[in-house]
């Protein structure tokens, strides 16, 4: 029963939308702000089980250790989303069940829920993407303000450090289309369930 409401809200949705498809919705600008600030808590932790398999590794005299240290602290943000949505969206249904999304259901027990996994894999997709991205975008301006690689961030001028501004803003522009598209697969795919594709 549930399936059909969310069918009906999702086309209803998308037949009072006049916001253009190229531009990010509101939503997608939110979720790319919000994983931007979140991105400080990934990092803790990141920062935290790499120093931990290194201490490990070199306790034990073994660089393989230090490798899946590696490998799970790169993988580690897809986790941290997915438990975070989760117990956002289990406090959402317990106090604010009005905001919460029909898609995500009733959220209940500790353990993260499909839709959880989904956005952390996302998140984490995003953040790899918006980071190279961002990355190559910086890159090639870094001569207009003529700095390279080979000065020290230390060393920038207040105005030259203004290059972190430019990078937080490409970063979430990127991560903001990254969401669109996410946004309108989704759309496609509900289109497409209720029998009405849109062309």
């Amino acid at each position: 029963m549930n399936k059909p409401n969310i069918v009906d809200n999702g086309e209803q949705k998308r037949r009072k939308s006049h916001w253009p498809t190229y531009l990010p919705y509101p939503s997608c600008w939110l979720k790319s702000f919000i994983l931007m600030i979140f991105l400080r808590v990934i990092g803790f932790v990141a920062e935290i089980s790499i120093k931990l398999g290194y201490d490990v590794a070199k306790f034990a005299n073994s660089p393989e250790l230090l490798a899946i240290f590696v490998i799970i602290t790169l993988l580690s943000p897809i986790a941290v989303i997915a438990f975070t949505h989760h117990y956002l969206h289990l406090f959402f249904s317990r106090f604010i069940s009005e905001i919460q999304a029909p898609e995500i259901g009733i959220v209940t027990g500790i353990i993260p829920k499909l839709m959880s996994w989904w956005e952390g894999l996302y998140g984490w997709l995003v953040i790899i993407l918006s980071t190279l991205v961002t990355c190559l975008v910086c890159t090639i301006i870094l001569p207009v303000f003529h700095l390279s690689y080979t000065k020290h961030p230390e060393t920038y001028t207040q105005f030259e450090q203004q290059i972190i501004v430019i990078f937080g803003i490409i970063w979430l522009i990127q991560g903001a289309l990254i969401y669109q598209i996410d946004y309108l697969v989704k759309q496609r795919l509900i289109s497409v369930y209720s029998g009405k594709p849109k062309l």
